[in-house]
């Protein structure tokens, strides 16, 4: 079962992390990139989710993952590779608590044995950062060049 919410929840959630992440600070990935950057960031997320730690700690691990990796790839500095992969984690709580909330308004409580429908649930955040990282693409150079135009 790790397997598949590997495949169908981690691995989505994941590379739509590391794409916005990218759109923040300015760097357009390719589709093999995203895929294979969140592939690894998984990779190691799960093997700390495999053992017993604290509740949480492997979103501290992502948080780590995903500002090495803009930081080695995009090439920005250490400050804005924190400052994207922060933003992004905080959009995916945001969004992921108000999935939740109208999920269990529409269907009620979701239990853990029924896989499939907990990862449709977590789908719609996966769609929501996708989504903000397109727009923060296409926005990014405008308000740049009018910042440029404003000094």
């Amino acid at each position: 079962m790790l397997i598949f919410n590997f495949v169908f929840q981690g691995w989505p959630e994941t590379a739509a992390l590391i794409f916005a992440a990218f759109a923040i600070v300015g760097y357009k990935p390719n589709w093999r990139e995203i895929i294979s950057y969140s592939f690894l960031s998984v990779a190691i997320i799960y093997l700390f989710r495999m053992h017993p730690m604290l509740f949480g700690l492997h979103t501290l691990v992502s948080l780590t993952v995903i500002v090495l990796i803009i930081y080695k790839v995009a090439k920005a500095s250490l400050g804005s590779s924190f400052f994207a992969a922060f933003s992004v984690m905080l959009i995916l709580t945001f969004s992921e608590a108000l999935f939740l909330f109208l999920f269990k308004k529409i269907i009620g409580d979701v239990p853990m044995s029924q896989r499939w429908l907990w990862i449709m649930v977590g789908w719609p955040q996966v769609v929501c950062l996708a989504w903000i990282g397109m727009i923060i693409r296409k926005l990014r150079p405008i308000v740049i060049k009018k910042q440029r135009w404003l000094n």
